[in-house]
């Protein structure tokens, strides 16, 4: 071929694999536009429940059975379901003439058919928000939330899927959904918040352990959920999705993460440094799944003495905002609602790089309503 007939190659920003300057999509990952930069759109609030990272097998801990940590390898999963996006049997989104796939692909012209769940915000109220976004580096979504106002305050769930397990996108979607159906029925009906989280974290992991997949590697996800009323907040979690509290006064973690890293650290068998450095840093050794083993949900209350934000994400943001100061200096500017500091956060991940999928739900204390004591 003459140099004057060659097509010039650039690299895809999502997969970095080589892509032709006039392609419309990537090959490789499947992104329509590969060499445009990508701009989430933030203006558009819509419905509310988008799912987490791939993963690679690591060496276990000793003494620990980890779930599979997560790394930049293409996720797997199940195609977009039918309404989201092409479903399969639609038409494709890009070209219009060919259908679309089991797989969810255009089988005219190849495109990776979207799910509609780039990119999803929602609201409940003035008091409560979230936002997920699929990152700069991932085809897909995997992380999921649900938010809703309560007659006394709001109530939050982030979940994230481990990609590597197949039908684990779905596993956050439903794990979250049936998690703050659970939370709004008992907590409405009076139950105490601390008894209200531990049932809704055992549906969550009853739907999850439910669903069909090979036994190796069924659908699997983590877990973070918060109730915020005027007598305080009151957070479950199991795995390494997290939650903090961002104050003025004061800023700190609520959550311990059930990763190999923690472990190491809270036995004392590696400084924070070391463990954080390791390659099996982010292998999960707690999990909702149906080879999770016996769950043993963590539920924490927090009765804070002056007004803030509860914020639960999952680790597409604090792997690169760890700190609870870090993620002060961003949601706490200005005097905006929760929806702004989700994007404020999101957009901060983005800008560090956006290597995950991104997911922040915050909530305002204290919100409307009367206040409830607890023992």
């Amino acid at each position: 071929m003459n140099a004057d007939q060659h097509t010039p190659v650039a690299l895809c920003r999502t997969c970095g694999e080589p892509v032709n300057e006039r392609d419309r999509f990537c090959e490789e990952c499947g992104r329509p536009d590969p060499t445009t930069p990508r701009t989430p759109p933030l203006g558009t609030a819509l419905p509310g429940v988008a799912a987490a990272p791939a993963s690679r097998s690591v060496p276990p801990a000793p003494g620990t059975v980890p779930r599979q940590a997560r790394s930049p390898e293409r996720p797997s999963g199940p195609p977009a379901p039918p309404g989201e996006g092409g479903g399969a049997g639609g038409a494709c989104v890009d070209c219009g003439g060919g259908a679309v796939g089991a797989d969810g692909y255009c089988e005219q012209c190849g495109l990776r058919q979207p799910s509609g769940r780039e990119h999803l915000e929602a609201e409940a109220g003035r008091f409560g928000a979230a936002v997920s976004d699929l990152g700069l580096r991932r085809s897909r979504n995997e992380d999921a939330f649900a938010l809703a106002a309560l007659p006394a305050g709001v109530c939050a769930v982030v979940c994230d899927g481990v990609a590597t397990a197949p039908g684990s996108e779905e596993a956050s979607r439903l794990a979250a959904e049936a998690a703050l159906a659970v939370l709004t029925d008992r907590v409405t009906a009076g139950m105490d918040p601390r008894s209200a989280m531990r049932d809704a974290v055992a549906r969550a992991g009853e739907v999850v352990a439910g669903l069909p997949g090979d036994p190796d590697s069924s659908p699997a996800c983590t877990f973070v959920s918060a109730v915020v009323d005027a007598g305080g907040i009151t957070v479950g979690w199991v795995g390494d999705s997290r939650a903090y509290w961002l104050s003025p006064a004061g800023s700190c973690r609520l959550t311990t993460d059930d990763s190999w890293a923690s472990s190491m650290i809270e036995q004392g068998a590696m400084s924070a440094e070391d463990a954080w450095a390791d390659r099996r840093a982010h292998v999960l050794t707690a999990w909702l799944g149906a080879d999770a083993g016996p769950l043993d949900p963590h539920v924490a209350a927090f009765r804070p003495t002056g007004p803030g934000l509860v914020v639960l994400c999952s680790d597409g943001l604090w792997n690169d905002l760890p700190e609870p100061s870090d993620l002060a200096a961003v949601a706490l500017t200005g005097r905006d609602g929760p929806l702004d500091a989700a994007r404020r956060l999101m957009r901060a991940a983005l800008d560090a790089g956006g290597h995950d999928n991104v997911t922040v739900a915050v909530l305002r204390y204290p919100p409307p309503g009367p206040s409830r004591e607890r023992a």
